[in-house]
Protein backbone atom coordinates (compact mmCIF):
# COMPACT_ATOMS: atom_id res chain seq x y z
CA UNK A 1 0.00 0.00 0.00
CA UNK A 2 1.79 2.93 -1.12
CA UNK A 3 -0.81 5.50 0.85
CA UNK A 4 -1.85 4.91 4.51
CA UNK A 5 -4.38 7.73 4.36
CA UNK A 6 -2.04 10.08 6.68
CA UNK A 7 1.20 9.50 4.36
CA UNK A 8 2.34 8.88 1.35
CA UNK A 9 4.87 5.83 1.44
CA UNK A 10 5.80 6.55 -1.70
CA UNK A 11 7.27 9.97 -1.46
CA UNK A 12 8.97 8.81 1.82
CA UNK A 13 10.78 5.74 0.20
CA UNK A 14 11.58 7.97 -3.42
CA UNK A 15 12.95 10.97 -0.81
CA UNK A 16 15.30 7.69 1.06
CA UNK A 17 16.19 6.57 -3.05
CA UNK A 18 17.00 10.08 -3.51
CA UNK A 19 19.67 11.08 -0.56
CA UNK A 20 20.47 7.32 -0.38
CA UNK A 21 20.11 5.05 3.22
CA UNK A 22 22.67 6.60 4.82
CA UNK A 23 22.14 10.13 4.42
CA UNK A 24 17.71 9.70 5.04
CA UNK A 25 17.63 9.20 8.52
CA UNK A 26 19.92 12.65 9.28
CA UNK A 27 17.32 14.40 6.57
CA UNK A 28 14.37 12.98 8.39
CA UNK A 29 15.73 13.90 11.78
CA UNK A 30 15.97 17.54 10.45
CA UNK A 31 13.06 17.74 9.14
CA UNK A 32 11.04 16.33 12.18
CA UNK A 33 13.15 18.52 14.46
CA UNK A 34 12.05 21.44 12.28
CA UNK A 35 8.54 20.49 12.28
CA UNK A 36 8.78 19.79 16.63
CA UNK A 37 10.20 22.71 16.77
CA UNK A 38 7.50 24.92 14.90
CA UNK A 39 4.64 23.49 16.51
CA UNK A 40 5.81 23.50 19.80
CA UNK A 41 6.05 27.31 19.13
CA UNK A 42 3.03 27.48 17.89
CA UNK A 43 0.89 25.82 20.79
CA UNK A 44 3.12 27.88 22.93
CA UNK A 45 2.12 31.00 21.19
CA UNK A 46 -1.26 30.03 18.85
CA UNK A 47 -1.74 33.51 18.57
CA UNK A 48 1.97 34.02 17.12
CA UNK A 49 1.14 31.80 14.27
CA UNK A 50 2.07 33.33 10.92
CA UNK A 51 1.55 32.14 7.41
CA UNK A 52 5.49 31.65 7.07
CA UNK A 53 5.47 29.22 10.21
CA UNK A 54 2.63 27.03 7.74
CA UNK A 55 4.55 27.37 5.03
CA UNK A 56 7.65 25.97 6.86
CA UNK A 57 5.63 22.82 8.44
CA UNK A 58 4.15 22.72 4.85
CA UNK A 59 7.71 22.11 3.03
CA UNK A 60 8.95 20.04 5.57
CA UNK A 61 5.63 17.47 5.45
CA UNK A 62 5.48 17.43 1.82
CA UNK A 63 9.10 16.53 1.87
CA UNK A 64 8.27 13.65 4.25
CA UNK A 65 5.25 12.00 2.61
CA UNK A 66 3.09 13.46 5.31
CA UNK A 67 0.25 14.53 2.29
CA UNK A 68 -2.26 15.13 4.94
CA UNK A 69 -0.57 17.13 7.39
CA UNK A 70 1.16 19.14 4.77
CA UNK A 71 -2.33 19.94 2.84
CA UNK A 72 -3.82 21.20 6.01
CA UNK A 73 -0.66 23.63 7.10
CA UNK A 74 -1.46 24.72 3.23
CA UNK A 75 -5.37 25.78 4.56
CA UNK A 76 -3.66 27.34 7.89
CA UNK A 77 -0.83 29.07 5.81
CA UNK A 78 -3.65 30.43 3.49
CA UNK A 79 -6.15 31.16 6.29
CA UNK A 80 -3.15 33.33 8.64
CA UNK A 81 -2.29 35.25 5.35
CA UNK A 82 -5.87 36.59 5.36
CA UNK A 83 -5.48 37.45 9.25
CA UNK A 84 -7.54 34.26 10.79
CA UNK A 85 -6.41 32.59 14.28
CA UNK A 86 -5.71 28.81 13.52
CA UNK A 87 -6.30 25.85 15.45
CA UNK A 88 -3.40 24.30 16.86
CA UNK A 89 -4.46 21.41 18.25
CA UNK A 90 -5.96 19.57 15.34
CA UNK A 91 -2.93 20.33 13.03
CA UNK A 92 -0.57 18.69 15.94
CA UNK A 93 -3.15 15.80 15.98
CA UNK A 94 -2.85 15.01 12.28
CA UNK A 95 1.40 15.73 12.77
CA UNK A 96 1.74 12.76 15.34
CA UNK A 97 -0.95 10.65 13.22
CA UNK A 98 1.63 11.20 10.22
CA UNK A 99 4.66 9.90 12.45
CA UNK A 100 2.53 7.11 13.97
CA UNK A 101 1.72 6.11 10.53
CA UNK A 102 5.21 6.32 8.98
CA UNK A 103 6.66 4.99 12.37
CA UNK A 104 8.22 1.62 10.31
CA UNK A 105 10.25 4.20 7.77
CA UNK A 106 11.35 7.08 10.12
CA UNK A 107 14.13 7.28 12.20
CA UNK A 108 12.81 7.98 15.59
CA UNK A 109 10.91 11.76 16.16
CA UNK A 110 13.38 13.98 18.03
Amino acid sequence: MMESGVIDLGRLNELKQEIGEEDFAEVAEIFLEEMDEILQGLKDQPGAATAADFHGLRGSASNLGFSAFAEACAIAERDAAQGAAIDIAPLDALYRASLEAASGVLPQAA
